[in-house]
């Protein structure tokens, strides 16, 4: 379990990263703005096929929750191990988030995984595998750069405007 004192410090070494300027900076009349990704564009082979799914990183409260649930990681344990202990409820509220917080890509465009818990996408009621990916990439990407890096491997994708 990560110690409050630790929590404190990967907090203060995060905002110290953002408030120095972590991002794209653009500057306008000498001034500084950072833009965030908030969103990336993934592709998962699902049924025999390449799908591709857009993630959209978690807000901040939401981000806090997760991390407050991460925090009860034992030392030594990576998250899949962890999420194979984790109790039902909680697994579920933490695939819901995440899964709340994905898109899929149809001919028609993008369209929800899952609105308010319930599935938009009905298609990925049942796969299991699919649905653990996209909760893995969305947990290791909305918190990429808090631990000191990028921790999925996948390179962001661009905002969408």
């Amino acid at each position: 379990m990560m110690s409050p004192s630790l929590f404190c410090f990967f907090l203060l070494v995060s905002w110290h990263e953002y408030s120095i300027g972590a991002g794209k900076n653009l500057s306008q009349n000498s001034e500084v703005f950072t833009v965030r990704e908030i969103t990336k564009t993934l592709t998962i082979r699902a049924d025999g096929k390449s799908m591709e799914f857009r993630l959209t990183k978690l807000d901040a409260f939401s981000g806090a929750s997760l991390l407050r649930m991460l925090s009860r990681i034992p030392a030594g344990e990576d998250f899949l191990s962890f999420l194979t202990v984790l109790p039902d409820e909680d697994l579920r509220r933490l695939m819901t988030v995440c899964l709340e917080h994905c898109e899929v890509l149809l001919p028609a465009g993008w369209n929800a995984v899952m609105t308010r818990g319930e599935w938009s996408y009905s298609e990925l009621e049942h796969d299991v595998a699919t649905c653990l990916k996209l909760t893995i990439e969305e947990v290791l990407w909305t918190l990429e750069g808090f631990f000191g890096g990028g921790a999925s491997g996948s390179q962001p994708g661009t905002p969408d405007s």
